[in-house]
Order: structure tokens, then sequence, then C-alpha cells
């Protein structure tokens, strides 16, 4: 018992590292590694409460560059399509979620090595909407809505602390919406909901060292690394 929550808090370590550097990922790495130690479904509300707790401390890193103009046309359609996703849960097959986490995770690696260089989208709509939705749904289902939102702001052509901006307001808007979910409908039961109240403090500590590491180095060779490992990720998972 003592080994399995030092490897799921090393697991919840690494992916805030990840959230604090590049502005997402925590969903991505965490779901993809703690499905191979626990329950999907136990892993999604782990995972929903911890991610919470590092979102917030991202949009505090960025709180000056928050333009919820830019913001709301990605999150607005995404709060119907969470709801659905989490409402969803308890009648997907397991291995139809553990091969959606995979493919997610093999998303968010082209998505991570994706630079378009130029702006692409010179307006929000309809591609924000498009976002939105399939990151909602995802995000509620597997609390891995974060690939078709990255899409999104590397096709607006935005520097990173603007696009950072943006994706902490979603995370943290369907953060909260998740969590909020996982309690009404009872998924989120007092001993998940206890370790992940432990697991939030080492969450956002690295996420902290993360923000520090974002605003002093460039963010392109550990995106690499990350990527290498996500594939793998992916490759148990389906394997399992």
């Amino acid at each position: 018992m003592v080994s399995e929550l030092a490897v799921i808090a090393l697991i919840v370590v690494a992916s805030g590292l990840i959230q604090g550097i590049t502005g997402f990922g925590f969903g991505l790495f965490a779901m993809g590694a703690l499905v191979l130690a626990v329950p999907v479904r136990d892993a999604t509300v782990i995972v929903a409460i911890v991610t919470l707790g590092s979102a917030l401390t991202n949009l505090g890193s960025v709180r000056e560059h928050i333009d919820l103009r830019e913001a709301a046309p990605v999150v607005l359609p995404s709060i119907p399509a969470t709801i659905a996703g989490v409402l969803l849960i308890p009648y997907i097959p397991t291995a139809t979620l553990k091969a959606g986490v995979a493919v997610m995770i093999i998303a968010g690696c082209a998505v991570t090595l994706f630079s378009p260089g130029d702006r692409i989208l010179t307006r929000p709509r309809p591609a924000a909407d498009l976002a939105g939705l399939i990151g909602g749904l995802f995000g509620g289902a597997l609390n891995m809505g974060g690939p078709p939102v990255v899409l999104y702001t590397l096709l607006r052509g935005w520097d990173k602390t603007q696009s950072k901006a943006v994706m902490s307001v979603y995370f943290c808007a369907t953060g909260v919406l998740r969590v909020a979910l996982h309690v009404a409908t009872g998924a989120a039961t007092w001993p998940l909901i206890r370790l992940s109240l432990l697991l939030l403090v080492p969450a956002v500590l690295a996420s902290y060292l993360g923000v520090r590491v974002f605003r002093r180095l460039s963010t392109q060779a550990f995106r690499y690394a990350a990527t290498g490992l996500l594939i793998a990720l992916a490759a148990k998972v389906l394997a399992g």
C-alpha cells in the first residue's frame, strides 16, 4: 500500500512539473500512468481533483495576461460538453476508456510537436467552438481535454504566455465543473477525495517549480522529452 501511494505521488509530481512548464499535460501524463496502477474511474476522480489545484497555480502565474474575451469562446462551449462527458463515464466500458486515454495521449503528442509558426486563425469561431466541445467531452470523461485547446492556441499564433493564460482559464473553469459533478454523482467517494487532497500539496509544489522553469527556459527540448514519455505511456496502455 505504501509503495502504491509512493508511485501515485511520483506520477502526480511529474504531472505537476509538466503542467507548470508547458501549461498543459497534467491529465495526459497522470491518466496515462495512473490507469496502469488503479481503475480508470478512480484515476478520473483523482486526476480531476488534483488537476484543479495545478490549474489554479498556473492561473495565478499568468493572471496579468488573462484576456477573458479570448478565453470565453473556448470555455463556454466546453461547459455542456464537460457535463456530458462526466455523466457518460458509468456507461462507457473500461476497455473503451483505456483506448480513449491512449488516443488522447497520442493526439496530445502530435499537437505538442506541431508548430505552425504564423497565425492561421484570425478569428475564434467556429474553431473555438469545436475545440471547446471536443475538449470538454474528453475532459469530462477522461480529464484529457487539453489537445484540442492547445491546437487552437497554436493556430491562433499566440506567444507562450498568452496561450498559457487562455489554457489556464479553460482548465480552471472545466476543472471546477468536473469536481462538482464527480461529487454530485457520487463518483468522488471519501477515500478518493482524501487521497486526492493529500496529493494536492506535491502537485501544487511541482506545478510551482514548473512555473519557475517556464519563466527561465525555452520549453522546446522539454516538450520533446515529454512527448517521448507520453508515447511510451500510450503504447503501454494499449498493450495492457
